[in-house]
């Protein structure tokens, strides 16, 4: 794995999703944590399972798909979370189908030396 400073701001991954939730490791981390206040952090900072959909605030990483679309048919996945016993941030993903599937996925922290950012939750806020 390639790192500067001990920094990992991007990531392609194919994986292999049992049906069901998959917690995965994207294995980004970004030791200065220090963002502008206008600007997304990491996310939410916490363990495994990781925060409920649209826990605020939301996360500045990308969850990318990448080709083959198909194999996304049935996965879905929640917020970015910088997980807080490895110091990474983490997604959960969700397969619905019966079998396993594979996808390959991009995950990207866009660095605010880039340009400024913001970020709405990638599921909508759970009321009830």
């Amino acid at each position: 794995m390639s790192t500067r400073n001990g920094a990992l701001l991007w990531r392609r991954r194919r994986l292999t999703l049992a049906p069901g939730n998959t917690n995965v490791d994207t294995g980004l981390i970004q030791p200065n944590l220090s963002f502008p206040a206008d600007e997304p952090p990491l996310g939410v900072a916490t363990t495994a399972p990781g925060p409920a959909d649209g826990t605020l605030p939301a996360s500045r990483v990308q969850v990318i798909p990448q080709a083959p679309y198909p194999s996304w048919d049935n996965v879905s996945h929640g917020e970015p979370y910088l997980n807080t016993t490895t110091n990474t941030v983490h997604v959960e993903f969700t397969n619905a189908g019966k079998s396993p599937t594979t996808i390959n996925v991009l995950f990207w922290d866009p660095h605010t030396s880039v340009s400024p950012g913001e970020a709405d939750t990638y599921n909508a806020e759970e009321i009830g």
